[in-house]
């Protein structure tokens, strides 16, 4: 699912999980996982997906 950054802050990321066991939210470009699309400038409001779930269908 292709997000803006300030949008993807609000979902849980399946890898970040604290030492009380509960997932934390997305780090957004501050992960390395974090994708932008090609054609799109690199900035908060700006889409991008997590690279861990592969591209979306139909994003590129």
């Amino acid at each position: 699912m292709m997000l803006p950054q300030n949008e993807a802050r609000f979902k849980f990321c399946p890898l970040l999980v604290g030492a009380d066991g509960k997932m934390r939210f997305c780090q957004g470009s501050q992960c390395m996982m974090w994708r932008y699309r090609l054609t799109d400038k690199k900035g908060e409001e700006d889409a991008g997906y997590c690279g861990m779930a592969g591209k979306p269908a139909g994003a590129m």
